[in-house]
């Protein structure tokens, strides 16, 4: 069968990606998960239960999408517990992906979801840009197998674009993503669920001024559709080692402490000052990985991806936050 966009992977990102295209393309989603939560009420996208580590099942499966978007990925703290699953998705799944975009002749173009975190977390000294380089070793131990993988994917990728002419195979690496449907263990939906019941909202001491770097959900989805519109129509014909890498951030950090300070700012404005969730900093006793003064090591260029696709700005994390709180607001109210 031939159509537009495969989506690989139907968590946060995949399913509100297909949800986004499905207005003007024909998508198919493959996830191991035979129903996943948020394409429930999405009815002009077709869900494929499909293992990413079986390469067989996989291209017969995937048919003939004239894009594949790969967004799935086995993360904290799964990849901590279950080691060698986590490599036979994050890696072996991504090169049958890579190989399964080569050897379909409809497939003219693969775009892999990365992360800013294959900067590492600390320790800037230069310009975070996309020549910026992978530091593994700057990141929580919790968090490192991680970094690799996704480092590991982006190089598998990054190969093939280099050797497989006729095609694009491309990297766009996202911030943390800010969204109203965001994972459940995230922090920022944590302080937002916590804040919004009067609850404290509750960085961690040793983390609490570390530098993240966050995008929007719908800024994801608005620059893939442009990326996805380029490779159909043939616009790039261009290659280099870095060619087809992008960075997507807002370009300017904030640390977890100014994260659930915004959150406690918008909750007071949405409830009107009735609810008003006091900051409490927890202190687990662990060494502190971050100083004050570590926002002001971290500067980003997205010079690239801006002039790429011709946008003019990405919504802030601020802006992001108050109007993901502002809905979970009026839906908790229309509920009452």
């Amino acid at each position: 069968m031939s159509y537009d966009v495969a989506i690989i992977g139907a968590g946060f990102v995949g399913a509100t990606l297909a949800k986004y295209l499905s207005s003007n393309y024909q998508v198919v989603t493959l996830d191991v998960n035979p129903d996943p939560p948020l394409l429930k009420q999405v009815k002009n996208v077709e869900h494929k239960i499909c293992d990413v580590r079986h390469y067989r099942e996989m291209k017969d499966k995937i048919g003939k999408p004239k894009v594949v978007v790969h967004t799935a990925i086995i993360q904290i703290p799964k990849i901590n517990e279950m080691k060698d699953y986590a490599y036979e998705v994050n890696v072996i799944g991504t090169h049958n992906i890579c190989e399964i975009t080569k050897e379909t002749n409809e497939v003219l173009g693969l775009i892999l979801c990365g992360t800013w975190h294959v900067f590492g977390e600390r320790g800037y000294k230069t310009t975070v840009d996309v020549s910026f380089g992978y530091h593994p070793d700057k990141v929580e131990e919790r968090a490192r197998l991680y970094v690799i993988s996704k480092m590991i994917q982006e190089g598998i990728v990054r190969f093939y674009n280099n050797v497989v002419n006729e095609k694009t195979y491309a990297v766009v690496r996202l911030g943390t993503v800010l969204g109203e449907n965001m994972p459940e263990k995230t922090a920022a939906n944590i302080f937002i669920k916590n804040g919004q019941q009067g609850k404290p909202i509750t960085p961690f001491r040793h983390t609490m001024y570390r530098p993240m770097l966050y995008v929007a959900v719908d800024d994801v989805c608005r620059i893939l559709r442009l990326y996805i519109d380029k490779i159909i129509k043939g616009h790039l014909r261009i290659k280099s080692s870095a060619s087809n890498i992008h960075n997507l951030f807002y370009p300017e950090p904030i640390t977890i402490l100014e994260l659930g300070e915004f959150i406690r700012d918008a909750i007071i404005l949405h409830t009107q000052g009735e609810i008003s969730p006091p900051l409490k900093i927890v202190d687990k006793r662990l060494p502190i990985l971050f100083d004050r003064n570590e926002k002001q090591t971290l500067h980003v260029d997205i010079t690239d991806t801006v002039d790429f696709f011709g946008i003019k700005k990405l919504r802030s994390p601020k802006e992001t936050i108050f109007e993901i709180v502002k809905k979970r607001m009026t839906r908790a109210r229309r509920k009452d």
